[in-house]
């Protein structure tokens, strides 16, 4: 547009100059035709042919060479108007806008007059000047400008008309580099970019496709080694409980059994040793309860016997019953967790027992709230059919930072959490609330409708 209006405005002055020489070139003719209509009317006075009284007179070519707007006048030679004629302008014909007559008044201040002396046999007689009304000027000039005006505005329309439709349709592909970094961003490492005319888009396309590659490659690398440690802590946790359920509790058992023999025979043959009987007796209680507990916390049998939502219920009862009641734990489960693997569900498990643990040990929170949602699909990924878990742990406390430190620099904390959740091919988000608590969210995907990506 800035180029067209460029243009506009030379074309204009060039026509504005164009209409101020034709209109220059027109009044020398008429001084021309006058002033030799004037010679032969001197010859004819000299040859008493005419009368010198009616000098000067040039009616006979006035209709012939005069214009609309045009004046003649005749200045003797001390100066003084002796003669003139005027042919009126109609401002009905060919009259400009107000805009531009206004502006034509201020800067199209050029003169068109032309005066030429009337010689004769030596001698100068006058001078004749020809005018052009200001009027007719402005109508002539904006008879030629307002031809450029609507081809310059035709023209700069055409251009923005070419204009959007290039650019247009040179970045139409953007829509799909966003949609790209949009699935890139939500964790679909597999989508790719199709090939682009464009080359400075098709290199886009180029890097995006490679960096893509090398963020799949490498976090399938990562989340591959990940799952592997997690799944060798598993199978750890659960050979570890195997052994203690198959060894210890048996001897624990055996013992308790002999305590309870001694006690019997005691009370009868021996009262003295019932107090070390009783002791004998609570002892190997006590050990069969820790026992029991150690059991529940490497491997809780709810989760092979009912579900992760049976023993995600359970351990928020149990985290209740050891904040002594200050801590209130809401459950929130939406869809059908019996769809999980085994191995997922106890990561799950995990990654919600470690968040409780760190809120009842370091939150100093009065409510907690745990909810787990299957999404079939998320809005963005409509064409994919990858499901979702999403898991979303948080609570009222204080102190969000300190508690972050704390977790991490005891036991596994958040690294942990972390693991198991790149082991399940999700991400994990820490959320401060500004003092108002602490808020985990993980995002765990699948592969179709059952199965959880590697």
């Amino acid at each position: 547009m800035a180029v067209a209006l460029a243009c506009f405005l030379v074309s204009a002055a060039l026509a504005v100059l164009g209409t101020y020489r034709d209109i220059g070139k027109a009044n020398e003719s008429v001084a021309d035709d006058v002033i030799k209509q004037l010679q032969n009317q001197l010859f004819r006075i000299e040859s008493d042919s005419a009368l010198s009284a009616e000098f000067p007179d040039w009616t006979p070519i006035t209709q012939r060479v005069q214009n609309a707007g045009q004046c003649i006048q005749f200045a003797g030679p001390d100066g003084s108007i002796s003669r003139s004629s005027c042919v009126g302008f109609n401002s009905g014909d060919g009259v400009p806008q107000t805009w531009f007559s206004s502006l034509g008044k201020s800067l199209l201040v050029a003169r068109t007059d032309i005066a030429r002396p009337v010689p004769y046999g030596g001698k100068t007689y006058g001078t004749v000047i020809v005018t052009m009304e200001g009027a007719a000027v402005l109508a002539a000039v904006w008879n030629d400008v307002s031809g450029l005006l609507g081809l310059t505005a035709l023209v700069v329309g055409a251009i923005c008309l070419l204009q959007y439709v290039a650019i247009s349709r040179a970045l139409r592909p953007t829509k799909e580099i966003l949609v790209g970094l949009d699935r890139l961003t939500l964790g679909d490492l597999s989508y790719r970019l199709p090939k682009f005319r464009l080359i400075e888009l098709q290199r886009i396309s180029e890097v995006f496709n490679t960096l893509a590659a090398g963020l799949e490659r490498t976090t399938r690398e990562r989340t591959a080694l990940a799952a592997r440690l997690v799944d060798g802590q598993e199978q750890e946790r659960r050979h570890l409980a195997r052994e203690l359920h198959d060894e210890l509790a048996q001897n624990l058992s055996a013992i308790s059994a002999g305590a309870a023999s001694i006690k019997a025979t005691a009370e009868t043959e021996c009262p003295g040793l019932l107090s070390e009987a009783n002791s004998l007796s609570q002892t190997s209680m006590a050990m069969m309860k820790t026992l029991r507990s150690t059991l529940q916390a490497l491997r809780p049998p709810e989760i092979d016997d009912f579900g992760l939502a049976a023993s995600l219920a359970s351990l928020a009862k149990t985290q209740e019953r050891r904040a002594g009641g200050k801590l209130k734990i809401l459950l929130d489960v939406e869809g059908d967790l019996q769809g999980l693997p085994p191995a997922a569900a106890a990561h799950v498990y995990r990654i919600v027992q470690e968040g409780l643990t760190n809120i009842g040990k370091h939150a100093n929170a009065s409510r907690a709230r745990v909810a787990l949602d299957i999404r079939p699909k998320l809005p963005e990924q409509a064409a994919s059919q990858r499901r979702w878990l999403a898991l979303t742990i948080e609570d009222n406390g204080c102190g969000a930072v300190e508690r972050r430190e704390s977790a991490e620099s005891h036991g596994f904390g958040l690294v942990g959490m972390r693991e198991r959740v790149m082991a399940l091919g999700g991400q994990l988000d820490v959320i401060d609330l500004g003092g108002q608590g602490f808020k985990l969210h993980a995002m765990i995907p699948f592969d179709g409708p059952s199965g959880l990506l590697p």
